[in-house]
């Protein structure tokens, strides 16, 4: 009984040591909380929301006007309490990886989907310095992927947004805004004159601006971390951190690379990391309006930057912001991770494929000039090896769907109609059992159910072929 006592005593100590401390925090910080409360209430009145006109969607959005009120600054945290506001950090990286993260100065530049993303997470985690970087504005539809910006950001610098932001949520955190572009006489300020730059998070989507800045770091021996497209794509399985070379499917990749080489920039240079994703794009840029096609220069935000408008999943821009912040803070905290690449086919594998594919167009050529070919049927490649790859890896995932036989045996890419040329949407993996099985009884002859699977993945190919990957060049 005695031992019962002392647990319940034990137990009611603990909780009451527990509800002072919450009572203790709650009266430091109760005057600000109480000001922001009143203010948020107030301001989330209807009449107080902007008015929007036109369509159900608020197309003629009206723009506020007046003034934030203003709100009372949220005090910095003691260190007591910004230690247990990080203690699952500290859990993670030790308290002298913790030490490490705190003291470490970050530049994100560009502070759309991606860099608020990353932004906001560095700050939370544990970063106490970011120098925020990007000239453009908080707009409406920007608003499905920025970490930050609520409708009252509409119209203001989106480095403002995320400042606004971490006050509220990160006071510990000293934050310095450079609302301009990047360019290479931006980057003596940015880079040389806030002391020592531990990372540089590269979120830009101008592809000549983004190439400045991997320049820039590589000339000061900064590490950085370029992200690549997120636009027109939506598979978060298939997001990868490597290098340039192993980048597969990002056209922004491939114009960055050219850059890099007009900059005499060695795209083999050990700094360079990016995140990409290696999906193929499955949306289409919008196309431009008759206005914009008589004057483009009229509707760019700055010259040379492209003017149509990018489909963006929101979810997307955020899983690569994320992503980043992790890798910088495991690398600041010196418990860094080793990315795994994207798995490629091997090149002679790719090679190999696509003569084999051009060999039999060259076979059907020889038979449709002797008069010996099917009925109707056409000769002609319209594939490369990536193409090859996508095909194998991606749309047949290794596996003939007549037979059943996966990689290991031998895989081929056929024809599925022979009145079409070799294409994306008109090659099938098959092994030599079904290659022989198909030989013999043509699609007609295969059961519905295998049919019915192949015509379901070209489909897919078809949703996925025609579209210019290369113009897609941008994703904030």
């Amino acid at each position: 009984m005695s031992s019962a006592r002392s647990e319940i005593a034990a137990f009611a100590c603990g909780a009451a040591i527990t509800a002072a401390l919450g009572l203790y925090l709650n009266m430091k910080l109760s005057s600000s909380f109480e000001l922001n409360r009143k203010v948020h209430d107030e301001d989330l009145k209807p009449s107080s929301l902007p008015s929007a006109s036109g369509t159900a969607f608020g197309t003629d959005f009206s723009p506020i006007s007046a003034p934030e009120p203003p709100t009372k600054a949220i005090p910095k945290l003691s260190e007591e309490f910004r230690l247990e506001q990080l203690s699952r950090n500290v859990l993670f990286f030790g308290e002298e990886g913790m030490k490490k993260i705190r003291n470490s100065t970050v530049v994100v530049v560009g502070l759309g989907g991606v860099g608020s993303h990353a932004a906001h997470l560095l700050a939370r985690s544990g970063v106490e310095k970011l120098i925020l970087m990007d000239f453009d504005q908080v707009t409406l539809s920007s608003t499905n992927r920025h970490a930050t910006a609520t409708l009252r950001d509409v119209g203001t610098p989106k480095v403002a947004a995320v400042k606004r932001f971490l006050a509220d949520a990160v006071p510990n955190c000293e934050v310095i805004l450079v609302n301009e572009m990047f360019n290479t006489e931006a980057a003596a300020g940015v880079l040389d004159g806030h002391g020592k730059i531990d990372f540089v998070v590269d979120a830009i989507d101008d592809i000549p601006t983004k190439a400045q800045l991997v320049k820039a770091c590589i000339d000061r021996k900064i590490p950085f971390l370029s992200s690549m497209g997120a636009a027109c794509k939506a598979d978060p399985t298939r997001m990868h951190i490597g290098d340039l070379r192993s980048a597969v499917r990002d056209a922004l990749a491939t114009k960055l690379r050219w850059h890099l080489k007009k900059l005499k920039v060695s795209i083999d240079d050990p700094l360079i990391r990016i995140l990409y994703s290696s999906e193929k794009v499955v949306a289409e840029l919008a196309p431009l309006t008759e206005e914009q096609k008589k004057e483009p220069k009229a509707f760019g935000t700055v010259e040379n930057m492209r003017i149509r408008v990018l489909p963006v999943v929101g979810t997307m821009p955020a899983i690569m912001g994320m992503a980043i912040s992790s890798f910088v803070l495991c690398e600041l905290g010196e418990k860094p991770f080793n990315p795994t690449a994207a798995e490629r086919l091997g090149k002679q594998v790719r090679h190999r494929m696509l003569q084999h594919i051009k060999n039999r167009e060259g076979e059907v050529k020889e038979q449709i000039e002797k008069g010996t070919a099917v009925e109707g049927a056409v000769n002609g490649v319209e594939v490369d090896t990536d193409d090859v790859e996508y095909l194998m890896a991606e749309l047949w995932r290794n596996r003939c769907l007549i037979s059943g036989d996966r990689l290991g045996t031998s895989l081929e890419l056929i024809k599925w109609d022979a009145t079409k040329k070799a294409t994306l949407s008109n090659l099938v993996l098959m092994s030599a059992k079904g290659m022989k099985e198909f030989a013999k009884v043509g699609k007609e002859g295969l059961k519905a159910e295998v049919v019915e699977q192949i015509e379901r993945r070209l489909s897919l190919a078809r949703e996925v072929e025609g579209r210019d990957e290369f113009k897609i060049s941008s994703f904030s």
